[in-house]
């Protein structure tokens, strides 16, 4: 499978053609330094983690950038929770593991204005390998439900549980393929966990692709687009 053409499966019924030259891109045009090298594997929210989440639009005001940093029941949830990776956990443990990330959730949405976006992008980079980013670009992606909404926190944690359950499924299906394109990137000045890759691939899938939103901050996406790659716009080169 190393050198035919990778291609990731979802259980939503997308394909992605060529995730490396996604995330590539991605790392090109979208925010990628400043937030991926800032991972802080411990069990306190920092401001460093509420600025570096802010750089990736996390956009969390000052009220509850206090109550994430000074919470005293994140922190004590984070110590039960070990950074590995999440479609490696076997299905025993991860009932335990599934109702410690429940709990961190919980804890996090609790706090007024912060939703799941808010919540994951901190918790990313304090569990880089285990916890993936979940905005309404990847929630809509996985669940066709739209976040920006008005969704009750009881039911937005629903929502959070179920679709880190679909990643972890996701992950352990196309476990060997996120091996490769994780090996196929070593390169990338910042490395990516395969829960990073996958949330990147979502996130571009919905926004590029679907959407066909292509605006970012160095440049636009073009050579990965899929309507391109259909119209052969961008065919390989002689």
């Amino acid at each position: 499978m190393e050198g035919m053409g990778l291609r990731i499966c979802l259980s939503n019924g997308e394909v992605i053609e060529d995730p490396e030259e996604r995330i590539r891109e991605y790392c090109e045009v979208e925010i990628y330094r400043g937030y991926d090298d800032c991972h802080n594997v411990t069990d306190e929210i920092t401001w460093e983690d509420i600025k570096a989440a802010n750089r990736l639009y996390a956009y969390i005001g000052r009220l509850e950038a206090e109550k994430l940093v000074n919470s005293r029941e994140i922190p004590v949830i984070l110590s039960k929770i070990d950074n590995v990776d999440l479609g490696d956990i076997s299905d025993y443990e991860w009932l335990r593991v599934k109702s410690c990330l429940q709990e961190l959730l919980k804890a996090c949405l609790a706090i007024r204005g912060v939703g799941l976006a808010k919540a994951t992008k901190v918790l990313h980079l304090k569990r880089p390998k285990l916890i993936p980013i979940l905005d309404s670009y990847v929630m809509r992606f996985l669940l066709n439900i739209d976040v920006r909404n008005f969704i009750p926190k009881d039911r937005l944690l629903k929502l959070g549980v179920q679709a880190i359950e679909i990643v972890r499924m996701d992950l352990i299906s196309n476990r060997e393929e996120f091996a490769i394109l994780q090996r196929k990137l070593h390169d990338l000045p910042i490395p990516l966990e395969k829960v990073r890759l996958y949330d990147i691939l979502c996130w571009t899938t919905e926004k590029w692709d679907i959407r066909e939103e292509l605006n970012a901050p160095y440049g636009k996406p073009s050579r990965s687009l899929r309507r391109f790659k259909k119209s052969g716009m961008f065919g390989k080169e002689s």
